[in-house]
C-alpha cells in the first residue's frame, strides 16, 4: 500500500476505461462513462485530449472486448492528448 500500481496518468486512466467497459455499472451508457472517466481523469491531472468520437467508441469497444491491453489503450490514450 502507498504506492501507485501504474506509474503514468495514461496507464491510470487505462486502467480506469477498461474496468468500467468490462464492467458496465450503469444500465445505460457504458461506453460514453468508460470514456469520460477516462478523459476527466486526464483533464483533471492537466492532460487535455482531442478526438474524433467514433476513434473513442472504437477504443472503448476494444476495451470492452478484451481486443487491447491496458499500455495499448494508454499509448492511445496518449496520442490523443495535447497538453
Amino acid at each position: 500500500m502507498g504506492r501507485d500500481v501504474y506509474s503514468s496518468d495514461w496507464l491510470k486512466a487505462a486502467a480506469m476505461l477498461e474496468s468500467v467497459a468490462l464492467h458496465e455499472p450503469l444500465d445505460d451508457k457504458n461506453p460514453f462513462f468508460a470514456w469520460m472517466v477516462a478523459e476527466v481523469f486526464l483533464n483533471t491531472n492537466g492532460h487535455y485530449m482531442h478526438y474524433e468520437p467514433e476513434e473513442a467508441l472504437a477504443l472503448v469497444m476494444r476495451a470492452r472486448h478484451k481486443g487491447a491491453p491496458v499500455q495499448e489503450l494508454a499509448a492511445r490514450l496518449r496520442a490523443s492528448t495535447t497538453d
